[in-house]
């Protein structure tokens, strides 16, 4: 009789946690995703200040997880500089965002998820499109498991502009030039819905 107790309780409590079992997640306004290079005149940075995402993770009863879908959707022209609006428009003739207003990165699978320190190290390859060049990569960083369930992700990808076709911009008639190497930083902070 004591065993059977013993396993009710088990699954009573298994019930009761919200982690436990598939969850669906959607990306909270709280995010902070942001460009960084250099030119031959200073460094710079550009923040995205528009994206969505979605994503889906299965939970187990050891508080491990795995993730089954991970999507993200940035907005072209919500990205602004810290050296203003000629910037700005550079980076969207670049882009080309009228013709290809979203950068996107859709996961196809997770190559490693292993317990580093306080967080979750994760490796996963996706589809990264920007300028309407795609490219498979793999992406690199941190998940933290907060409150509630919830998902904060750190991850960081050096880039070239070049693979994606995309002319490094250049203003005062030629004088600045910008660096083909891009860091792309993603501080993500994803909520069930």
């Amino acid at each position: 009789m004591r065993p059977v107790l013993l396993i009710l309780l088990s699954l009573l409590m298994a019930a009761q946690s919200p982690l436990i079992g598939q969850n669906a997640y959607t990306l909270a306004t709280d995010h902070k995703i942001t460009i960084a290079g250099s030119s031959n005149v200073h460094d710079w940075e550009e923040t995205a200040k528009t994206a969505t995402g979605d994503a889906s993770v299965v939970w187990n009863t050891d508080g491990s997880f795995t993730i089954k879908s991970f999507t993200l959707k940035v907005t072209v022209k919500s990205i602004v500089s810290d050296k203003g609006s000629i910037m700005d428009n550079k980076t969207y003739d670049a882009l080309k965002a009228d013709k290809y207003p979203y950068i996107t990165f859709k996961m196809l699978s997770v190559k490693s998820i292993a317990k580093s320190g306080t967080g979750w190290s994760v490796k996963v390859n996706g589809d990264l499109t920007i300028a309407g060049v795609t490219k498979n990569i793999d992406i690199s960083g941190m998940v933290y498991v907060k409150e509630n369930g919830k998902l904060s992700i750190d991850v960081s990808k050096a880039l070239k502009m070049t693979d994606f076709k995309i002319d490094p911009p250049s203003a005062m008639m030629g004088a600045m030039q910008v660096a083909d190497d891009i860091t792309i930083r993603f501080k993500l902070n994803y909520q069930m819905k």
